[in-house]
Parts: C-alpha cells; structure tokens; sequence
C-alpha cells in the first residue's frame, strides 16, 4: 500500500547490499548505516571495502524519491522501521511473558547487534546495553560453554482437585530416572546433574497450558494451584482463583553441567586512548562530528560520552549522543542509555 517496509527479504552475502558492489541496487540496513556514517567503509581489518556512493544511490532511488526524502532522513527511516521490527521481537519475549524490560539489560551481539542496540533499548526503555567483547562470535562462544540439557515429559491429565501428591511424585520420579541414565550415560557425573521439575497447568476449559516451576518432593497440591495462580497473574496479567484447575503434563529438565572457561579479568590502566579517526555521524536527522575507536585500544575502566563509534573486525558498536559508555573489567562495554 505504498508503506516503508524493511525485510523480511534480505540481500543475502550475494550480491549483498548495494555498497558491496555486486550489482544489487535495492537498499538495505547496511546501505543505510553507511549512508549515516554509522558504518564505516572499511571492514573485517581492511578486507572488506564498501562504495559509500552505491549505498547512497540506492537509498535515494529506492526510499528517498518515492517518499520526497533526503538520502539521510531516507536512512534515518530505514533504520526505524528495522528498529521497530527488533524492538517486536524482544517484545515477544518480555511484556508479553509478563516481563518488564525495564528490569533487564539488552545484550547486543552478533554482527550488527551492536550498530542497533542502544536504538533498540531506547525503545523498550531498557537501561543499559551490553555489548561482549567480541559480538560478532558471542553465538559460537556460547555454544562451547552452554550445558548439556535433555528434556522429559509425561502426560498427566488429571484435576487438580482429584490429583494426589503421591501420583504426581510417582510420575516424576519415573522421568527423573530415565534423566538420569540419559546423562549418565554421556558421562555426566552425578554431582553435575542438575533436574529441574514443572507441570504444565491450565485452568478448565482452556487450550493453552502454563508450565509451573514445582518443588521436589510435592507435599500440597493446594500450594501447586496457588502457584500457578501467581504464574498465571504474572504471564497474562489476570488470574482466576475460583476456577477449578487442571494439570496436563510433568516435565523434568536434566542439566549436565560442563565446565566452563574463565573469562579473563582486566585491572584498570588509567589510559584514555585517542581516536583513530573522525567522521560525520547523522543521529535523529542532525549530523555529529564523531570520534571513531578501535575496540582494541579501549583499556578496562575508559568511560567516554556519545556521539561515538567503536569499531572492531567482527561488529561496531554505535554510542548515540548522550548516551555514556565504559568499559568493565571483562572488557564488555557498558552503555547506559539515555532517555
């Protein structure tokens, strides 16, 4: 209907944006970003070298013109849309599970997380921003220290005015068993094992049930109703004591604990380093002159102010005006965010 719209379509590693230089001529997040100076021309160490110009001509044509703008309030909009697009997602898994995001942190990783969390953040009124040390590996990172984890489950459909605590331990203690050959087996000693219980609950008549943390061993199955009752109220914002309610399945999560590398710990030095450039940054259609650092100069315990850019091989990370940043002792940036 003539509407700005961004994705979910993507350009792909090829021909990629329009700024790689591979024939394609549609805009996309990147060719934004360039556009308003948020990233830079120079990639990957030097290995990657984007035509500034390209991205420029394709935002012009592609949103520019259609909508009487110019190539930086083009961008400006492209990165909203995407923006908001994010800011969707993380909706999902916060308000609408009954989770104030103002009580979290927004971490920022993969290779263009960093270019777009602050703007993200502001959206969701989330206070701070977490970008790791190197975010464009930070999956593959979590990927060699995540635990081992099996998850288990029997159907138990039963009311709950009619359920014993017997029955439903019975029912447990049959899966936790099975859990713990399971790790066993893949070598898992008994004293990492770790077995999570819960029930999936619904009050009668629903279609949708609500997975329960429980204790072990179940004692009152009052105290179960009870809490799911809070659950309920916290997930969907309404509860329903007076409803009879039903259990539907015993899960158990079985945890193997691996172990985990140490993360290198840094002392302050005292060193404010200097900007390796400067350039023109456009923040809420104005331009900023801003400084440019590289990610490996920025010592534990530096504190600088946006507009600022950090730039690294693998990610950038984008500090808007007013928005205070400081490196911590893991060497994540800290990024408090404004408004």
């Amino acid at each position: 209907a003539g509407s700005l719209r961004n994705g979910p379509q993507s350009a792909g590693a090829f021909p990629g944006p329009a700024c790689y230089g591979n024939g394609n001529r549609q805009p996309t997040n990147t060719d934004a970003n360039v556009t308003l100076g948020r990233l830079g021309t120079s990639l990957a160490g030097g290995k990657v070298q984007l035509d500034a110009s390209l991205a420029r001509q394709a935002v012009e044509e592609g949103v520019g013109k259609p909508f009487g703008l110019s190539a930086e309030a083009a961008s400006d909009a492209i990165l909203r849309v995407a923006n908001a697009n994010m800011s969707d997602a993380v909706r999902l898994i916060s308000i609408s599970r009954g989770y104030d995001p103002r009580d979290f942190a927004l971490v920022a990783f993969g290779g263009a997380g960093a270019l777009h969390g602050v703007d993200v953040a502001r959206e969701l009124a989330i206070p701070a921003v977490i970008v790791p040390p190197n975010p464009g590996v930070t999956s593959a990172l979590g990927c060699l220290l995540v635990d081992m984890q099996h998850d288990f489950s029997e159907n138990c459909m039963v009311e709950g005015t009619e359920a014993e605590p017997a029955d439903i331990e019975a029912r447990f203690a049959r899966i936790e068993r099975e859990a713990l050959d399971r790790l066993t087996h893949e070598g898992v000693a008994t004293s990492d094992i770790v077995l999570q219980r819960s029930i999936d609950m619904m009050y009668r008549g629903q279609w949708r049930s609500l997975a329960v943390s429980v204790p072990s061993p179940i004692t009152s199955i009052e105290a179960l109703v009870a809490d799911f009752h809070r659950e309920h109220q916290r997930e969907y914002n309404f509860r329903r004591d007076d409803a009879p309610v039903s259990f539907f399945r015993v899960n158990v999560k079985a945890i193997g604990v691996v172990p985990k590398a140490e993360l290198a710990v840094h002392e302050p030095t005292g060193v404010t380093p200097d900007p390796v450039s400067r350039r023109t940054v456009w923040f809420d259609n104005a331009p900023h002159d801003t400084p440019v650092y590289s990610r490996d100069d920025l010592p534990c315990g530096f504190s600088f102010r946006g507009p600022a850019i950090v730039g690294q091989v693998d990610s950038t990370v984008v500090v808007p005006p007013g928005s205070l940043a400081e490196v911590d002792k893991y060497l994540n940036i800290i990024i408090r965010v404004k408004g």
